[in-house]
């Protein structure tokens, strides 16, 4: 019996630590259960915030792109008390936020977007929540530390102002006309602002403000195409390397250049004009025109000139022989026994026959004895000093002399009756 009374006890006891270590790792569990719901809740809330944070941002973002590309007529609606207004609705109607981003966030609170004017052509702006859910404290201050150093909130501490994350920044809210009460968020865009007319290019003119569209110094575009421009006007410019024009160019100067290449027709209004001795030149075949003297137009390579046309000049000099496929036409017409210079021209008479300039006088080339014909004198007497014609077709004349034989005319086709001149020959050769 006793031995089994002391089995019982041993038993008791050994229950009795079994139920002490249950309750230890009950405690154990149940402090890690707090603990794990503790972190839950923690990265339950990070995440809330950076996603408010995110979606902050992206107003930001969207407002400051807006009013960089209407500064000048959001300056002209805003005053240095009296704010302009720029609404979510407004940034989707004019493209510069998507239609799919929420209007609220996820506390449920809007955005307004307040410009007001403190200095002329001078920006201040903030991005600012109104109502919805009131953010804790420790939320609000986590919020603006993740959207950054623009980003701030309005305190219970201060509900008039408000602050940036970290201490970066503060304003009064009152100069904005807005008072959206503790646990509302706020982003800084006067920054940009100040950035905006001062190190940017601005895409838009600003009345009073030229040097926001001047760039300061030289692009790089790295590679890129510079598109859709209009009209470049350029005091020096100096194009290196390789520029293609796919479209027309207008220029309204002068266009200098080491060498042109057009692969289409080339049109002047005005003088196609060489320097120095060249000309125009014929890649293909070898041949052109050019000048190299102040007198004479020149073939290059001795070239041939071909016209179905007419050729016509003052003077035709042939260094060699004269072909003609056709007919010699002499328009030039001489006076047979005339004087004539330099021997050898060739012409013709009136009736078309040809005459030879030889040793200073005009004569007929004819070949053999002439044709003549007698013909008397009507009329005739003594000493008469009639002047008579040899019939048409007849050019050259002569007369009886009464045995001297036939003498020339100094006149041809004309006879001047004398002395026993009865008779006239008039020939034809």
């Amino acid at each position: 019996m006793k031995a089994r009374g002391r089995v019982l006890r041993g038993a008791k006891k050994q229950q009795g630590f079994a139920a002490i270590e249950m309750i230890v790792v009950l405690i154990l569990v149940i402090s890690a259960l707090g603990i794990g719901a503790q972190a839950m809740f923690d990265h339950a809330d990070n995440m809330a915030a950076q996603t408010t944070a995110d979606h902050q941002k992206i107003i930001s973002d969207a407002a400051a792109a807006y009013i960089k590309d209407n500064y000048a007529a959001v300056v002209a609606a805003a005053g240095p008390t009296t704010p302009a207004t720029i609404t979510t609705t407004m940034l989707k109607n004019t493209g510069y936020l998507e239609t799919s981003v929420a209007d609220l966030n996820s506390f449920g609170q809007a955005y307004r977007v307040l410009a007001i004017e403190p200095t002329p052509n001078k920006l201040q702006t903030l991005v600012v929540t109104t109502g919805g859910e009131t953010i804790s404290e420790t939320s609000i201050r986590r919020i603006a530390k993740q959207v950054g150093a623009r980003g701030g909130y309005v305190s219970n501490v201060d509900t008039a102002r408000v602050e940036g994350s970290f201490g970066g920044w503060g304003v009064p809210l009152a100069s904005y006309g807005v008072s959206p009460g503790a646990g509302h968020l706020a982003t800084a865009l006067f920054f940009d602002d100040g950035a905006l007319t001062n190190d940017y290019l601005y895409r838009n003119s600003v009345a009073g403000h030229p040097e926001v569209n001047r760039m300061n110094t030289s692009i790089d575009m790295g590679g890129n195409n510079l598109n859709n421009t209009g009209t470049v006007n350029a005091t020096t410019a100096n194009i290196t390397g390789n520029a293609a024009v796919a479209g027309n160019a207008t220029v309204g100067g002068t266009i200098k250049g080491q060498t042109a290449d057009i692969t289409g027709e080339t049109y002047t209004g005005g003088w196609f004009r060489t320097r120095g001795d060249s000309g125009w030149y014929n890649e293909k075949w070898v041949g052109g025109w050019y000048m190299s003297d102040p007198t004479w137009v020149r073939s290059y390579a001795n070239k041939n000139v071909y016209t179905a046309g007419e050729m016509r000049g003052g003077k035709l000099t042939s260094e060699g022989r004269t072909e003609v496929g056709e007919y010699l036409q002499l328009n030039g017409v001489a006076t047979e026994g005339a004087g004539c210079s330099p021997n050898g021209l060739v012409g013709r008479n009136a009736a078309g026959l040809t005459l030879s300039c030889q040793s200073g006088v005009w004569k007929s080339n004819g070949g053999g004895a002439p044709t003549c014909k007698a013909f008397t004198i009507p009329g005739y007497s003594s000493n008469d000093v009639t002047t008579y014609a040899c019939p048409a077709g007849y050019t050259k004349i002569a007369w009886d002399t009464t045995g001297s034989g036939w003498r020339g005319s100094s006149t041809p086709g004309i006879i001047i009756g004398q002395n026993d001149y009865s008779t006239i020959f008039c020939c034809q050769f």
